[in-house]
C-alpha cells in the first residue's frame, strides 16, 4: 500500500524556473492541496512543475506528480468515522 503525507505542507515549484519567476514558486499548501491546484493545470503545465514537502526530505517529480493525480483518482475514500463505529460495534 502507498501511503502519501497529503495533510504536510508542501510548496509547488518551477521544474526550471524562469526569467519571469524569480523563486520558481508557483503555490503552496498541504500536499493535497497542492495537487489540487496542478491537477487544474494544463498536461503541459503539470510536466513543468515539482511539489516539494516543506518539512520532509520529500520532492515529488512530473512523474510522480502524474502518478499521484492517478492514484488519487483511482483511490476510493477510506471508512468514514461512522462506518468505522459501525464495524467496532458490530465486533462486539
Amino acid at each position: 500500500m502507498t501511503t502519501y503525507p497529503l495533510s504536510e505542507p508542501a510548496t509547488i515549484h518551477n521544474a526550471e524556473p524562469s526569467d519571469d519567476t524569480a523563486t520558481g514558486v508557483v503555490g503552496q499548501g498541504t500536499l493535497e492541496e497542492c495537487i489540487d491546484i496542478v491537477a487544474e493545470f494544463s498536461a503541459d503545465r503539470q510536466r513543468s512543475v515539482s511539489i516539494q514537502m516543506d518539512a520532509i526530505d520529500l520532492r515529488f517529480g512530473p512523474k510522480e506528480i502524474s502518478d499521484l493525480l492517478r492514484f488519487l483518482r483511482e483511490e476510493t475514500p477510506g471508512l468514514s468515522n461512522t462506518e468505522i463505529a459501525e464495524v467496532k460495534t458490530a465486533e462486539l
